[in-house]
């Protein structure tokens, strides 16, 4: 092995270790801000282990003080739950009483919307529980803006019985809009995103090895899609990496700029 290789190798090491340190379920400490905060927003995450892998709420909330926007976070997560669980869950019921808030983001169990597409008769409960979460969640801030995430497609073999990934993925995209519609929410389009960003850069991997929770690099994406559904700008010159490499979070970025606001990918 030449020099040249053995320092090429160093320094991508020495580049990943902040992501290899940070382990699925750890909580992400967010860097200071290089910019001013001019605003804040009071936000209110509720899911299970596809928002707290790697944390995205922190790393959503390092994303936008850099962009000048302090967001006020609060967190109920559980591994697996449902929102029929999160509406007698104690903690969930403590956060949304905390009140005030300016925008909620909801996920739901990661198959949710998918059966509620394919399956309507069988799971009717799905959207009649997004809306009791909505209304307790408005009861205590009336104001607030009801966010739905739609979550991204895994391989068939363990995904809920849906032939096709591909299958899977076009359910989920159209159950979730059906669940947020009749209650004016809207829709983070996440898995959208991820499944350009597989198109666009296969060589970048969004699943953790468990091949359905995210990998830093997917909840980096994540947080940026939910970024740009808070502001609908642009990022600065200067935005966050969250520890990803440069590189990759710039595609990463693009992604999401291209499915939030529309932009062309360009290489």
């Amino acid at each position: 092995m030449t020099m040249r290789l053995k320092l090429t190798i160093a320094a991508l090491l020495v580049a990943a270790l902040p992501c290899m340190g940070q382990k699925p379920h750890d909580e992400y400490a967010p860097k200071p801000s290089p910019v001013p905060c001019q605003d804040t927003t009071k936000v209110l995450c509720i899911g299970n282990s596809f928002t707290y892998f790697f944390d995205s709420p922190h790393k959503l909330q390092e994303i936008a003080a850099f962009e000048g926007h302090w967001l006020d976070i609060h967190v109920s997560t559980k591994g697996g739950y449902t929102f029929a669980n999160h509406i007698v869950y104690a903690p969930t019921a403590e956060a949304i009483g905390e009140g005030g808030y300016d925008v909620a983001f909801l996920q739901d169990q990661s198959q949710a919307g998918a059966r509620f597409k394919a399956l309507r008769s069988e799971y009717p409960y799905i959207r009649k529980d997004f809306e009791t979460l909505s209304d307790c969640v408005r009861t205590w801030s009336r104001d607030c803006r009801i966010i739905l995430e739609r979550t991204w497609s895994y391989p068939a073999m363990e995904n809920g019985g849906f032939p096709t990934e591909a299958e899977f993925d076009e359910a989920l995209a159209k159950g979730t809009r059906k669940v947020a519609k009749r209650s004016g929410a809207g829709v983070s389009p996440i898995g959208d995103a991820f499944t350009i960003c597989r198109k666009m850069y296969p060589e970048i991997n969004l699943l953790h090895t468990d091949g359905h929770h995210q990998s830093p690099k997917g909840t980096y994406l994540k947080a940026c899609v939910n970024y740009l559904m808070l502001f609908g700008q642009k990022f600065g010159p200067s935005p966050s990496n969250c520890d990803i490499d440069p590189d990759t979070a710039a595609k990463l970025r693009k992604v999401a700029e291209h499915v939030v606001l529309h932009t062309k990918i360009e290489n």
